[in-house]
């Protein structure tokens, strides 16, 4: 197996104390040279939610960032922006509209993708199914006149699901070509009803990216709830080439350390 198929990047979200810290908080525009000095990484996915402003002055400004950093920006993650498989017509068009608009913004930034969120819960209707594959359809409308690609990732909601992730994504294929959305397949967003291991083998065969959970590794990379090396493992026999990003959250490591961390065990994986 070649040594360079994978490649690490950093999720945004994984910094979010970072963002959101009340002295000093880490700027979206110091994001890109941020990843790469502190870790080495040269490509990041941003988040709706720590962007100051889409103004187009704010936006040259966040792509010079990136530019002179060296660093790629693959995504926008788009979250808190309500429930696209709502029956209810009227708040599920205010949801439609919310994601939309990020559309242009990443066609503006030269990012290829944004990530959507499924809305509704794992106890949804057939009706909540249908809207969910409605409203992709639609956004794979607004993503094609502008070049970007829409992801679903297993995120709550409808999209605990992988066989409605691979329906959605089959069902907007057939209008729209393989090109119009793609699976953001996270190693560890499954419910522990869901086999975790043939979750990912149902929905890596249609990444376009993929999340590489690192919750919870300690200072020996040992994780306690799931086998990252069998999870490259199914990312790499699912034909996926491309970008592992990482993913962190902890209650009790800080998370440049744990991000750390997971580049360390990443990165011994995938060499």
């Amino acid at each position: 197996m070649p040594s360079n198929d994978l490649q690490l990047s950093l999720a945004g979200w994984s910094l979010q104390s970072l963002f959101r810290a009340k002295e000093l908080p880490l700027s979206i525009y110091d994001f890109p040279r941020f990843t790469r000095d502190t870790f080495g990484i040269t490509a990041v996915e941003l988040n709706n939610i720590f962007f100051d402003s889409t103004r187009p002055t704010d936006l040259d400004r966040l792509r010079k960032a990136a530019d002179d950093a060296g660093v790629a920006m693959l995504n926008i993650a788009v979250d808190e922006h309500g429930d696209l498989s709502n029956p209810n017509r009227a708040a599920r068009e205010i949801a439609f509209a919310n994601y939309a608009r990020w559309i242009p913004v990443a066609a503006y930034l030269g990012i290829p993708a944004i990530r959507a969120n499924s809305g509704g819960t794992a106890a949804s209707d057939e009706d909540s199914a249908d809207c969910c594959i409605d409203s992709f359809r639609r956004l794979a409308d607004v993503g094609q006149k502008h070049g970007v690609c829409i992801l679903i990732e297993n995120h709550w909601g409808l999209s605990f699901s992988p066989d409605f992730i691979v329906r959605l994504i089959k069902a907007v294929r057939l209008t729209h070509g393989d090109a119009a959305i793609g699976a953001l397949a996270d190693w560890g967003n499954w419910p522990d009803e869901i086999d975790r291991y043939d979750a990912l083998q149902k929905v890596l065969p249609y990444a376009a990216a993929v999340h590489a959970k690192v919750n919870d590794i300690d200072e020996n990379l040992h994780h306690p709830r799931f086998d990252h090396r069998r999870c490259v493992e199914l990312t790499r026999a699912a034909g996926y080439r491309g970008y592992l990003g990482i993913e962190f959250e902890s209650k009790t490591v800080e998370p440049v350390e744990g991000i750390r961390r997971g580049v360390r065990l990443l990165s011994g994986l995938i060499t």
